[in-house]
């Protein structure tokens, strides 16, 4: 009994004194809220993420920290060289500045549909995972790992959307999730491109008022996104049959975000379904 004891103590101790220190998060910058989503996300434990620009109450991207906030010595992730340059970043100045393309593949303006995209998102993660394990490579593996359970929790999250929203008729004015829509299968009504952009300024609103009852009568989920313009927002806000659609909240797993947008429009669609069963037929 006490040649046991003493060989747990002699077993604990070497526990102890060789066990791994505990993770040690290391600071790094994104140039969008969008990267800074990812970048947490494939990072885990092993990043503190700061983000140079975050979404303000008006779905406006807004500057956060200033450049001459930014330490020489930071690591930093820019989409591309243009937006980096917008930022007032250079690698010049700072060594540690990584961009994800020389050249956006993607019109920036749009790049909330690119970062909602099912078929994008993977390029972006893989980039910023080969930035991070370029940086930490220590830590290859860890990241190697979060990569896999990204592209794996993305695969079923949009099954469990197509699940969900499959064949569901969804007029969208804005689009930046469309990606995701598509993705589960949800049918889309086209919006002309000219009339769209009217909207946005204000124009046409008896035109789309038209196509919203239009919409609503054969149930569709009538969504609109918070990036949409103030005039087209203000226009629609008291309407109860739409529903609004923002963006993910800096501090939250962007895939268990899209997986409650997913539940979310399953909600809506679910109560105009019971609304229609509801209502008397007519003979």
């Amino acid at each position: 009994m006490t040649r046991k004891y003493t060989l747990f103590l002699l077993m604990l101790a070497l526990f102890f004194l060789f066990r791994t220190p505990p993770a040690s998060a290391w600071d790094i910058w994104t140039t969008s809220p969008w990267l800074a989503l990812v970048t947490r996300f494939i990072g885990g434990v092993f990043v503190t993420v700061h983000p140079i620009e975050i979404w303000n109450d008006d779905g406006v991207s807004s500057r956060k920290i200033q450049t001459r906030s930014i330490p020489k010595t930071a690591r930093i992730i820019a989409l591309d060289t243009a937006e980096a340059t917008r930022l007032g970043l250079n690698s010049k100045e700072w060594a540690e500045l990584a961009v994800l393309y020389q050249s956006a593949p993607f019109d920036k303006k749009r790049s909330d549909f690119f970062f909602a995209d099912p078929s994008a998102l993977p390029f972006i993660a893989q980039k910023i995972f080969t930035v991070l394990s370029r940086f930490d490579p220590g830590n290859y593996p860890y990241y190697q790992r979060r990569l896999a359970e990204f592209q794996t929790r993305l695969d079923s999250t949009v099954i469990v959307g197509r699940r969900l929203l499959s064949g569901a008729t969804v007029f969208y004015i804005g689009g930046t999730f469309s990606g995701m829509l598509t993705a589960a299968g949800c049918s889309l009504l086209s919006v002309d491109e000219t009339l769209g952009n009217a909207w946005e300024r204000g124009d046409e609103l008896e035109k789309l008022q038209t196509l919203l009852v239009d919409a609503l009568g054969k149930r569709a989920l009538v969504l609109v996104d918070i990036s949409s313009s103030k005039k087209l927002k203000d226009t629609l806000r008291n309407n109860k049959d739409i529903l609004f659609l923002g963006r993910p909240p800096l501090d939250q797993d962007l895939l268990l975000f899209f997986h409650d947008q997913y539940i979310l429009l399953w909600n809506r669609l679910a109560a105009l379904r019971q609304t229609r069963s509801n209502t008397p037929s007519r003979k």
